[in-house]
C-alpha cells in the first residue's frame, strides 16, 4: 500500500510543483508576492475546459493554447496592476493583487457558476505494476511536469531571455546597470508563470474538477513550497512540491486525512528552524 500512496503523492506533488514554479519565478524576477496567481490557475482550468469540451479541441491541443492565453493574461496583470505600484512597497502589491484575487474569483462565479466540472482528458485505462495501480491520466500529469521542467530549464539556461531573467533574479540593480530591460524581463517571467499556472489548472481540472475556488489552495501551497524550497529557487519549487505532495498523501492515508495539511506546515516549520533560507536558499533560478 505504501508504494501506491507514494505514487499518488508524486502525482499531487507534480501539480503542486507546477503551480509553485510559476509563483517562484515571479518572486525571483520582481521580488513580489502575487496573490492573484491562484486565479490564473483557475482561469487556466476553465480556459482548458472551454477549449476541450466546447470548442472541440483535443485536450493536448487545448492545454497549450490555454497556456498561451494565460501567459498573455499574466503579462496584462503585470503591466496594468503590478508595475504601476512596484515603487510603492510590498504592501501596495499585496493589496492590489489580493483585490484582483477577489475580482477574478467572484467574476468566475458569475460567469461559470459554482458547480465543479471535470475536464475530459480523453485518456483512459490504467497501468498495473505489482500492487500499484496508476491511471493513465495521472501518468500524463507526471509526464507534463517532466516536459515542462525540461522546457523551463532550456529557456533559463539556453535562451538569452532566460539568462537575462536569471541575472535580474540574482541582482536586479546590477542587471539594470549593464543595460538589461528589467521591465521586459519581468514581463517575460510573468508570462512563463501564467503558462505554468494554466498547466497546473488544466491538469488539476482533469484529475479532479474545475471550479471558481480551485486556485485558493494551490496558491497557499505554492507560498509554502517556495518558502520550504527557498525563495526564488526553481529546484526548490520542484523538490518542495514533490515532498509536500507525498507528505500530505502519506499523512492523510496513515495518520489522519482531516489533519493532512497540519503535517505540511509542521514540515515547513521544521525546515525553517534548521535552515531558515529553505532547502535551496541562496540558489536563485
Amino acid at each position: 500500500m505504501i508504494a501506491q500512496q507514494i505514487v499518488n503523492g508524486l502525482v499531487l506533488g507534480s501539480i503542486y510543483a507546477l503551480s509553485a514554479l510559476g509563483f517562484t519565478l515571479i518572486f525571483g524576477a520582481a521580488r513580489v508576492v502575487n496573490f492573484a496567481y491562484g486565479q490564473l490557475l483557475m482561469l487556466g482550468g476553465f480556459a482548458t475546459l472551454f477549449l476541450a469540451q466546447y470548442a472541440g479541441f483535443n485536450f493536448f491541443v487545448a492545454l497549450p493554447v490555454a497556456m498561451l492565453a494565460m501567459a498573455v493574461c499574466s503579462v496584462l496583470i503585470y503591466v496594468v496592476v503590478v508595475r504601476p505600484v512596484l515603487g510603492q512597497g510590498d504592501l501596495a502589491v499585496l493589496l492590489v493583487t489580493t483585490g484582483l484575487l477577489y475580482i477574478l474569483r467572484d467574476g468566475a462565479v458569475i460567469v461559470f457558476g459554482t458547480a465543479p466540472r471535470q475536464i475530459d482528458m480523453g485518456v483512459e485505462g490504467i497501468v498495473e505494476i505489482g500492487d500499484v495501480i496508476v491511471t493513465n491520466q495521472r501518468l500524463v500529469v507526471v509526464g507534463a511536469l517532466i516536459v515542462l521542467v525540461v522546457a523551463l530549464y532550456l529557456v533559463l539556461y539556453r535562451l538569452r531571455i532566460g539568462k537575462a531573467l536569471r541575472a535580474v533574479a540574482q541582482n536586479r540593480a546590477g542587471a539594470e546597470a549593464i543595460g538589461l530591460n528589467v521591465n521586459r524581463v519581468t514581463a517575460f517571467a510573468f508570462a512563463i508563470s501564467g503558462a505554468l499556472a494554466c498547466a497546473a489548472g488544466g491538469l488539476l481540472g482533469a484529475i479532479y474538477a474545475a471550479e471558481p475556488g480551485m486556485g485558493d489552495l494551490p496558491l497557499l501551497k505554492s507560498f509554502v513550497i517556495v518558502i520550504f524550497g527557498g525563495l526564488g529557487s526553481v529546484p526548490g519549487a520542484i523538490v518542495g512540491g514533490l515532498v509536500i505532495g507525498m507528505t500530505e498523501t502519506l499523512a492523510g492515508s496513515y495518520i489522519s486525512f482531516a489533519f493532512k495539511d497540519v503535517f505540511t506546515f509542521l514540515l515547513l516549520i521544521a525546515v525553517l528552524l534548521f535552515r531558515p533560507t529553505g532547502l535551496f536558499g541562496g540558489k536563485v533560478a
